[in-house]
């Protein structure tokens, strides 16, 4: 999770744009990104990688 929140694409201003983007912070919490133009963001409570539980983002030590 942290490895995707924190990575910068060299080709897009937006990780809305970055196809390469999978995950951001949301409301105080985490969700996918739906890259389809509008900024659309589907809101999870599971690691999409792990399946772990994910605290708020207040309790988070990424």
């Amino acid at each position: 999770m942290a490895y995707d929140l924190d990575q910068a694409c060299d080709l897009h201003s937006s990780r809305e744009d970055c196809p390469d983007a999978l995950v951001e912070r949301v409301r105080g919490g985490f969700g996918l990104i739906v890259h389809d133009g509008a900024g659309s963001v589907i809101e999870i409570a599971y690691c999409p990688w792990c399946g772990q539980k994910l605290p708020p983002i207040g309790d988070l030590d990424l």
